[in-house]
């Protein structure tokens, strides 16, 4: 039930993040306009996707709340109820985490 009831509230806390996030308009430059296989990044999305969806949910939590919704240590430590000691930390280790999963990731899609 714990489990259950944590979740919800996991979800909850990112349905907020994303709701109040504002997005920034950076202006394009001649490097941005690079014409490229489309494939390529949508192959790279479902790998990192994949990757995230293999952290544990309160390391996935604080992740995507810093690292892809772009909030503050401290922000998050709020939004979630817990000290932003254990933010910092649970980064570290998704942070680490990922990066041994998508060591072997070179951009392209490897059948499975």
């Amino acid at each position: 039930m714990s489990s259950w009831l944590y979740r919800i509230v996991v979800n909850c806390c990112l349905d907020r993040l994303r709701r109040n996030k504002t997005h920034a308009a950076l202006p394009l430059g001649d490097d941005d306009c690079r014409i490229g296989d489309p494939t390529a990044r949508v192959d790279t999305a479902i790998v990192v996707e994949r990757a995230l969806l293999r952290l544990p949910v309160d390391q996935r939590a604080v992740v995507v709340a810093v690292d892809m919704q772009g909030y503050s240590i401290a922000e998050t430590a709020r939004l979630l109820g817990i000290p932003e000691g254990t933010v910092k930390s649970r980064c570290s280790r998704a942070r680490a985490k990922l990066a041994q999963s998508l060591a072997s990731f070179d951009g392209v899609a490897t059948a499975r």
